[in-house]
């Protein structure tokens, strides 16, 4: 994961996923991640837990610095669609805030191949700034 956090500690699960933050702007974040195999499942595509742990991370950290702010926040609610098996080698995970009020804000999130842009999974999540 390269960000401009600091990086999480060797044996976390956002090292697990070994993401990157391709793109950063307000209000929106771009992930990137290559498929490894510990990320697929026996079909050999991306399982969709990993799926929806990318489409989560990209929905908070989509809201964690809007508006010029840079404030932590927990996942209230994530619900996700799964559209097609993600057979690609590198998938995007989109995070758009659709709405922030004070305590809470709510982001569009969904999982795309890199190359072709097809969507994998879509969805909506609700979080709680602490």
């Amino acid at each position: 994961m390269n960000d401009t956090l600091s990086a999480p500690p060797a044996d976390s699960y956002h090292r697990f996923l070994d993401y990157d933050v391709v793109e950063r702007s307000d209000g929106f974040v771009r992930l990137a991640m290559t498929g490894f195999n510990h990320h697929r499942n026996r079909g050999d595509y991306i399982h969709g837990g990993v799926l929806m742990s990318l489409m989560d991370i990209a929905g908070i950290m989509a809201g964690g610095r809007a508006s010029g702010e840079t404030r932590k926040a927990v996942t209230v609610n994530l619900n996700c669609n799964f559209l097609s098996t993600a057979m690609g080698e590198t998938v995007h995970a989109e995070g758009r805030i659709i709405r922030k009020g004070r305590s809470m804000f709510f982001s569009d999130v969904r999982v795309v191949d890199a190359e072709s842009g097809k969507i994998y999974s879509s969805g909506q999540g609700a979080y709680k700034y602490l």
